[in-house]
């Protein structure tokens, strides 16, 4: 299991290569955008939507596709801004001469 969170403005899309990735909100303060993308492996845009309050998720199956993020902007620019969002990927792993065999 990975867990990655990025807590910047220029937030960069991830890609997962392997296993689920889950993608959920903890919190976006004074946030427009930070659009959650999904894409084909060969990169063509699936689809596009926002998780605009706590505990919104989206669980992506990285075999199939991958998940990015668009850049967030301040609501107002005078607030502090913040879009906490850990993206969680689980994942086989792979078999050892000690787990093979369990």
């Amino acid at each position: 299991m990975e867990i990655h969170v990025n807590r910047r403005l220029d937030v960069c899309t991830s890609v997962y290569l392997a296993g689920m990735g889950l993608v959920l909100v903890i919190e976006r303060h004074d946030v427009d955008r930070g659009t959650t993308t999904v894409h084909a492996r060969n990169g063509t845009l699936l689809g596009e939507f926002t998780l605009p309050a706590p505990l919104d998720a989206a669980l992506v199956d990285a075999a199939r596709a991958y998940p990015g993020v668009t850049p967030i902007v301040p609501i107002d620019p005078s607030q502090p801004i913040w879009r906490d969002v850990p993206v969680v990927t689980v994942r086989a792993m792979p078999a050892t001469p000690a787990t093979a065999n369990a």
